[in-house]
């Protein structure tokens, strides 16, 4: 936005977009399941109750050019085969899209994972200019001891 050239800075981002599938069936599981993190530093496809009850699987990640919210029906079965090790009685009428978001990744899937950015562009001629860039988790979180970190920037 104020001109920084995002390129020269490593700020580029790459949308890393992640769809959530819900169950149709209630399956008795109250905690989070996470399969072993893969290559590309995502958690893969996991199990996630929220506080209705209700169970998430998800999310997927892959990389896009254009932002938008529909779920593409092509990972119906990876969803399915994915979560049925954890939910071995689920059948694949049991899964339905359910909602779908884009994360800004500083890094394309097949690169090695880097930290977010929180830096002042004094240096840059952009005085009180503070940048938050590539927020994934565990910044989202981290939220609350970030805003205590610009803070202490300010």
């Amino acid at each position: 936005m104020p001109g920084i050239d995002i390129d020269a800075c490593g700020y580029r981002l790459h949308p890393c977009k992640g769809e959530y599938y819900g169950l149709r069936r209630a399956i008795p599981l109250r905690h989070l399941v996470y399969p072993l993190p893969g290559p590309s530093g995502t958690l893969g496809i996991h199990v996630t109750p929220d506080i209705s009850g209700r169970l998430h699987l998800g999310p997927n990640a892959y990389e896009v050019n254009t932002i938008n919210y529909e779920i593409d029906s092509r990972y119906h079965e990876t969803f399915y085969l994915s979560v049925r090790r954890f939910l071995p009685d689920l059948q694949p009428s049991d899964i339905y899209p359910d909602f779908a978001g884009i994360r800004p990744r500083l890094q394309k899937l097949s690169e090695p994972v880097r930290d977010f950015v929180i830096s002042e562009a004094s240096g840059q001629g952009f005085p009180r200019f503070i940048n938050l860039i590539g927020i994934e988790s565990p910044g989202l979180t981290s939220c609350l001891a970030i805003a205590d970190y610009v803070k202490g920037i300010i």
